[in-house]
């Protein structure tokens, strides 16, 4: 059997890969937990999950040497996914954490929704292009899931936005860096299609049938 590229999750204590896994599963893409650098696969995208609070999650991340490898891995080319609370990772820092720094692979400070709604914002929201991007179609009004307080503001790296009191960056991207700030893996059918779409982009292949001996 021909080796597929395999993306590798972070495990960090601070996002639920269960259901990114099953997700991944149901693609048929390959891949495997990672709680180090040095537990990467050696090819295939870098998937950075997260849930919680920004400086907790630099922490853990600095803690198991991620933090300083992150930047390293995606100089020498590899691909990096972030969703979620793994997008504002990506920025320059966040509102919420003003002390703790951000990776700033993507430009940008994270900033709390509103004003003039109920925050965290939780539920399905319509997502829209802002900016044309290979990895991604048009999304023409599709509804992703959301669970956040903090995202970033609009700007030329945002692909698609969304609005919660205003606009803001629903999946952003510079180079072979994207984020996500909805959460893929639980926004039914247009969810797992965009994740298909940014992780095949991003050089993940399904694994190639071995083929039979005449």
């Amino acid at each position: 059997m021909s080796a597929a590229p395999t993306i590798t999750l972070i495990d960090y204590d601070a996002g639920n890969l269960a259901s990114l896994e099953g997700a991944l599963d149901r693609l048929g893409l390959v891949h495997r937990r990672a709680a180090t650098p040095e537990q990467a696969a050696p090819t295939g995208p870098i998937v950075l999950p997260g849930v919680g609070h920004f400086d907790a999650a630099q922490r853990s991340l600095a803690e198991r040497g991620w933090w300083r490898a992150l930047p390293e891995l995606v100089a020498e080319g590899r691909p990096l996914l972030g969703i979620c609370l793994g997008l504002q990772l990506l920025a320059e820092g966040s509102e919420e954490a003003p002390r703790a720094a951000g990776l700033g692979l993507i430009p940008g400070i994270v900033r709390r929704l509103g004003p003039g709604v109920k925050v965290p914002h939780m539920g399905w929201s319509q997502v829209r292009q802002h900016m044309a991007h290979p990895a991604l179609p048009d999304p023409k009004g599709a509804w992703l899931y959301f669970v956040h307080s903090y995202a970033l503001e609009p700007s030329t790296e945002s692909v698609y936005l969304a609005d919660h009191g205003r606009p803001f960056a629903a999946i952003e991207a510079r180079g072979m860096v994207m984020g996500f700030q909805p959460h893929p893996e639980k926004s039914g059918r247009p969810g797992l299609l965009l994740l298909q779409s940014a992780l095949t982009w991003m050089g993940a292949r399904t694994p190639v049938p071995e083929e039979p001996c005449n």
